[in-house]
Order: C-alpha cells, then structure tokens, then sequence
C-alpha cells in the first residue's frame, strides 16, 4: 500500500502525471522512432521517464521497476542485445550476490547490463553516456530510459562501498579459468600504469613505457592468455618490484585456481614437469627469480638480458606451425642449453655461537636458450625452463606476448581503460612499504656524481703529450690541466664516498606512515574504478568470444570486431510474445551479403543458448529482417 493522500493523487491527476484509462478504450502502441521520441520529450518526470507510476512506486516502496518489453521498430542501438548470451556466459551476473541490492527503481541486474552495454557501444566515460538516446537504449533492457549519470555515479559508488569487489573479481578469474583450461597452463603478466594527470595527489612517479616517460600513477599488473583475454588484475599503488608482485600475490592465487595442475605424484614421476608456465617481458628476467619459481614447479618463459655472442647460422632451423588463427607461421630458430649461475642468500645457524647469519651462495641452473633470427639477421635470446615444449611451440609463446600488448592498446582506444570514474582518493595503508625517500635522493646525488667523475675521468686519460717537441710553455699549460682534473676527480670522488656512508645509515624501505608529512599522498585509482575495470574487462572478453564464433566465415579474421561494432549499434525490431514466452530481435540486414551471411550464422549460434532475459522469462531468439 501507498501511503499517498488523496489530495496528492488528486493534484497529480490534475498535473497528468497520472492518465486514467478506460477498461474499453484502446491503448495506442507507440513504436516507432518518432512517436518514441515525441514521447520521450514531453515525459513530465524528465527526459524519458515514461514509467511514472512504477517511479513513483520505488521512491515510496523501494521497489526494482519491472521489466517489460513491447514492439519497437527500428530501435536505435538494439543490436547490442546479441552481446548478452556472451557477457551472461562471461559472468555479467553471476555471483551478484557480493553487492548489496539497494531499494531502487533500477534493479542490480539493470545497471550491471547497463554498464556492460555502454561500454560495448564504446563509451569510454559515464559522463560521455549523454550521447547514446538515453530512452532507446532504455527499452533494450525493458525500461523506460537508461539510468543517467549522477544515478550510475551513486550506485558504482554504493557496490564499491558496500559490495565485495576484489572476492567478486577473483571468482569471475576463476570462472575464466576453469571454462578456458586448454588457455590457462601458459599464462603472460605485463604491467599497465594508470596515468593520473590530477594535482589533487602527488602519486609516485614510474616509467610510463609506451610514452618513453616518467610520470604519476599506479600500476596494475595483468595476467592474460595467450589470445589476449584477461584472467585477474593486482594493482599496486606504491612503485614497485613487478618480480615481488608475482611472487608474493599471482603465484599463489594462480597455484590455487589453475585447473588441472600436475600432483605430487606426477611432479616426482617427471621432474621435468611444470604446473604451469608464466610468459613475461625482460624486466623479470633474473636467474634468482627463475630457480626459485622452479623451486614451486613453476616454469618461466622470459626474454635473456645482456646478450653479446652471436650463435653460428649453420644451428638454425625453419620451422612451420599453425598460429592461434590457423595460419601457417615460419619462424626461424636454434637451441641451446645454458647454464644459469646467481647468487642466493641463505640463512645459517652457528652451532657455537647459536646465532643465525645471513650468507651468500653461489647456485647453478641448467635452462633451455631458445635464439630466434630475423630476416635482417639479429637474434633474439629466450630463456625457458618448460623443458617439455617444443622448441617451435616456445617461440611462438614467447612472441605471442604481443597479444598482451594489443590488448592495452585495445582497452585504451575503444573502452578507455586510462580514465577515472570519479575523484574520491583512497588512502594508503600505514604498513605498505615504500623506498624512503631520502634514500632514493641519494642514489640520484650518487648517479648525477658518478657520471659527472667518469666524464672528468675521460677527460683526463685522453689529455696526453704527442710525441713531439714542446717547449716550456706548452708543457706548463699540459701540467696544469692535469692537476686541475685530478683535483677534480679527488673531490668528486670524496663526495661519492660521504654518500656511500651516508646511505649505510639510511633505511632504504619504510612504512607510509613514516613517510613525512609533506610527502604523503593518497590513491586516486580508487576502488570503484576497479569495479568499472572489472566490467570492461566482461565486455572484452564478451567481444572476443564473439569475435571468436564469426572469425571462421570471414576471410580477414581481423575485420571481425568491425563487423561486431557495426553489429552493437544497428537498428532493430522487437518482438515480444509472452505467450510463447519469446522476445524476438530482428535485425536489418548490413551492407554486402557476405556481411549479412556472417551475422545470420551468429544469430544461429546464439539461439543455439536459449538465453533468457534477466528478470523475465522471455527467451531470446535473433534473426535477420525477412528471414
């Protein structure tokens, strides 16, 4: 019950919020593009709240507004409903029940599809949603109008505040994992830095590679398959070791949610053997790392640091073998085994004294090196420590990292992955570490110094006397310049041994709350861009899985997610019959043939899932117009 006075009811009646109908009298359909849109602006609640009632029933009750769809022709945007077989597989809805359902007009289900539409129609921002028809997109998810805004602002922010995003997000990782287990043994990690262009926060500096720059943010390691689709993010706001990142928190959690990993039996039986296999780029290149990693069974692919030598051309070999897509890859390779040497330090107990030391031991590991040669003749070094694969196989891996590297590329173009969702700061917890600032002051004294010395230093070995006969004056002049440089580099030397000493006594990490006053700063990634990111990375994977069904009938594959974005802002009808408990989405047919062709196999496909609209009982069936 309503707790309305009559004399507002009356009011409203009066003011036409309300229009009483007769029993008998016909409803007029409003459906096509223009009655839509005269509808849409004569709406007296705003802009396309046509569900005046059912409004009005929420800001009262807190009741979802039902979903129901009626005809429409030709609406704008409609295509994008072929997405949804594809996201609902991708997890879209599932394990809601992290988020607290908030008394609204808008349902939890409606603004997550919601979301996940706008994005898919490459709307980067929230604030650029004004320029999608807010009342047409509305009736593709059987509402009136998408939610504005100020509205998708305050419930990201209400998931965020009062849902379990991070537990949400690892058991969408481990869904991916367990539906992709032919993809989830070899897996890639990349770091992507979050740029923050504000000045409401000195975030740390870092090296923004794709912009050859050092600039504020944070960091947000990925890890990807082979094609390209993410598994789970880490983000780290403080800048630092990518190598500590891996081990400390994506090795654990990917030990614990990779399916099908070797046991303990069969570790021992082979012990050549790996659970699974990491792909990453040479900033993780350290002997130390990859023993320790095969120390857990973990095999590592990464690009060999410091390569010199040349390997005889005579030892390389062309091989043939089908990519990800199909097609026939030449590549040109050799092998070698190497052995790697590094230095662990390892605690000892003295028995005498009973006191634990901390000492320095040299250890040794035998790996695969794995040379690929260009058409120019310049060989890439790849160090391994999957001992099972094919030679071929760990090239082709190691060089599909680009697949990694085009889906940054990607996010960043055409779902905006660099921009934030709002400008609230988080703060930082007081036990992170971080690399003290005045010790990190210091090294950059040192480095300035020691380049300063060794120019000095260059200086003086080239000033020498020639062989030839100088008088008194010339020999002066040479005696001079000579002790003025060697005075120079005893100076220069002296002060690089004072801040030798000086750094002894300080600590080189220390906690954020030790961090003085002036130089705190606070999060600006904060946790509802996380969320937002969450649902982007749905909507990528969404793509590729479609992009995956359609790429079979295309001659060039990679026209595939063209067609697909044509495909997401096309016109439709549709159709719905509760009777038959079916809504029914007809297309207009594209440009060539061939296109239409390929669409109507995708819809084929689809039906094929019998996928029912959230919040109805509605299946949806898709089809070309005519057809």
């Amino acid at each position: 019950m309503l707790a309305l006075k009559e004399n507002s009811l009356k009011k409203a009646l009066k003011r036409g919020l309300f229009i009483l109908l007769s029993p008998d009298s016909p409803t007029e359909i409003i459906n096509n593009k223009s009655d839509r849109n005269i509808e849409d602006s004569y709406t007296t609640m705003g802009k396309a709240c046509s569900n005046t009632l059912e409004r009005v029933l929420a800001f009262k009750t807190g009741a979802h507004c039902p979903v129901r769809f009626s005809t429409q022709v030709d609406l704008q945007n409609a295509g994008i409903l072929l997405a949804l077989p594809s996201l609902l597989a991708n997890g879209l809805l599932t394990n809601t029940a992290y988020f607290e359902k908030e008394s609204a007009y808008y349902s939890l289900e409606s603004i997550f599809l919601s979301l996940s539409f706008l994005s898919l129609l490459r709307i980067k921002t929230l604030a650029q949603s004004v320029n999608v028809s807010c009342g047409e997109l509305g009736r593709v998810i059987g509402l009136d109008r998408i939610p504005e805004v100020k509205t998708l602002r305050k419930r990201i922010a209400y998931f965020s505040n009062t849902g379990k995003v991070k537990q949400w997000a690892i058991d969408l990782s481990r869904l991916w994992l367990s539906s992709n287990e032919e993809l989830s043994g070899i897996l890639y990690i990349d770091g992507h830095v979050n740029i923050y262009y504000g000045e409401q926060t000195k975030m740390p500096k870092r090296f923004v590679s794709r912009m050859r720059l050092c600039m504020s943010g944070s960091t947000d390691y990925y890890i990807n398959d082979r094609l390209g689709q993410p598994f789970f993010v880490v983000s780290k706001e403080i800048n630092g070791s990518m190598i500590e990142t891996i081990k400390k928190e994506i090795i654990p959690q990917l030990k614990s949610d990779i399916p099908n990993q070797a046991d303990a039996k069969e570790l021992e039986a082979n012990p050549m053997l790996s659970k699974f296999m990491i792909v990453t780029d040479r900033e993780c290149y350290s002997p130390e790392f990859i023993a320790d990693l095969w120390d857990e069974r973990v095999s590592m692919t990464t690009y060999k640091k410091n390569v010199k030598d040349q390997w005889d051309d005579a030892e390389f070999y062309e091989y043939e073998e089908l990519d990800e897509s199909g097609n026939i890859v030449k590549v040109c390779l050799a092998e070698r085994g190497t052995l790697l040497e590094y230095n662990k330090k390892e605690i000892e107990n003295n028995a005498e004294t009973k006191k634990e030391t901390l000492k320095s031991k040299s250890k040794q590991l035998w790996v695969r090196e794995v040379r690929k040669k260009s058409e120019s003749g310049h060989q890439t070094a790849i160090i391994t420590t999957n001992y099972m694969l094919k030679t071929v196989l760990i090239g082709l891996y190691m060089f599909a990292r680009w697949s990694q590297e085009n889906f940054f590329k990607y996010m960043i173009e055409n779902f905006g992955l660099d921009t934030l969702v709002s400008y609230l700061k988080e703060k930082i917890d007081d036990t992170t570490m971080l690399v003290n600032p005045q010790y990190r002051n210091l090294e950059a004294q040192q480095r300035k110094l020691v380049s300063k010395l060794n120019i000095i230093k260059s200086k003086f070995a080239s000033l020498i006397l020639e062989n030839t006969t100088i008088d008194d004056k010339k020999m002066d002049y040479y005696i001079k310049k000579k002790t003025d440089l060697m005075e120079q580099i005893q100076h220069l030397e002296k002060e690089i041994s004072e801040i030798k000493e000086l750094k002894k006594t300080v600590s080189k990490k220390i906690i954020y709350a030790q961090l003085p006053e002036n130089e705190k700063f606070t999060n600006a990634i904060n946790k509802r861009k996380h969320f937002l990111d969450t649902i982007k990375m749905i909507a990528y994977r969404s793509e590729t899985a479609m992009a995956n069904i359609i790429k079979t009938k295309m001659s060039n594959p990679d026209q595939a997610r063209v067609l697909l974005r044509q495909i997401y802002t096309s016109d439709a009808n549709l159709k719905p019959d509760y009777q038959k408990k079916q809504l029914v989405v007809e297309l207009h047919r594209f440009n060539t043939w061939h296109d239409d062709n390929i669409v109507e196999f995708l819809c084929e496909e689809l039906n094929k899932t019998e996928t029912v609209f959230s919040g109805t009982d509605l299946t949806l069936f898709y089809k070309l117009v005519s057809n």
